[in-house]
């Protein structure tokens, strides 16, 4: 009888268990399998990334949004429904397209080679441009052209002649050390608040009954809305992070309801 009971229950349990794991399939429109492709739980913050089949399985609960994320296309997302429990569900990730500039012929072709090895990739002001200079370089000086200009046996020592000029030099550095600020990718925008989560103080958001799932969706809403990422993650500005925090939160409690 006890070991009727003990089958019953592992049935119960296996059943169960079944119910909150979402299992599916990644393919591109092509039909080929993508593997390493980002499978987050919006809900929830928990994330998988699909194998080399493009399979994958996340724990969930119905009406929960998954995010399927991957460099060079663009992101499906769906909401879990109860069938989604009993079945394999197959994902289609569309490549981002590669656009081509248009390339414009400025000058049409004559069959004559001469004349269209002179004026091909060159316009007809140019080409017009370019035969009067050669008119007025072949032609004769009419008059002699007086040197203005000092003997340099007569003209003082040019202390900078031979030196680098440290204004240049300090120009140059200055360029070479200039942050350009870029759109981070996915690993780095992950690692961006993983730094974030570990250096920056967040206990004033616990005071608000916020745990660590709760901590991560109001992070994910930060970086979505102030691009902190994209701004701090070459240079960690510890200061300005934690106030850019405080702003996003003074919006973030008003659509959550969050008591201190």
């Amino acid at each position: 009888m006890m070991k009727k009971f003990f089958l019953i229950f592992l049935l119960i349990s296996a059943f169960s268990l079944a119910q909150t794991v979402v299992s599916g399939k990644i393919l591109d429109d092509n039909g080929h399998v993508q593997g390493q492709v980002l499978v987050l739980n919006f809900n929830t913050s928990q994330s998988v990334f699909s194998d080399s089949e493009g399979n994958f399985s996340i724990i969930a609960d119905d009406k929960d949004e998954l995010r399927f994320i991957k460099e060079g296309f663009y992101r499906n997302e769906f909401k879990i429904e109860s069938k989604d429990f009993f079945a394999t569900r197959q994902i289609i990730l569309r490549p981002v397209e590669t656009l081509i500039p248009e390339v414009k012929i400025q000058y049409q072709p004559t069959g004559n080679l001469e004349k269209d090895a002179n004026n091909a990739g060159v316009s007809k002001k140019i080409a017009g441009l370019n035969s009067k200079m050669n008119e007025y370089m072949k032609s004769p000086m009419t008059e002699a052209l007086p040197e203005n200009a000092t003997p340099k046996s007569f003209q003082p020592h040019n202390f900078s002649e031979g030196q680098v000029s440290l204004i240049g030099v300090a120009e140059a550095i200055a360029k070479l050390i200039s942050v350009k600020t870029t759109k981070p990718d996915y690993y780095e925008t992950r690692d961006f608040l993983a730094r974030l989560k570990s250096e920056i103080d967040l206990s004033y958001y616990r005071k608000f009954g916020m745990g660590d799932e709760g901590i991560d969706r109001f992070l994910l809403y930060a970086e979505d809305v102030f691009l902190l990422s994209k701004k701090y993650r070459k240079k960690f500005d510890k200061v300005k992070i934690s106030n850019e925090l405080m702003s996003a939160f003074s919006e973030y409690k008003k659509t959550n309801n969050l008591e201190y």
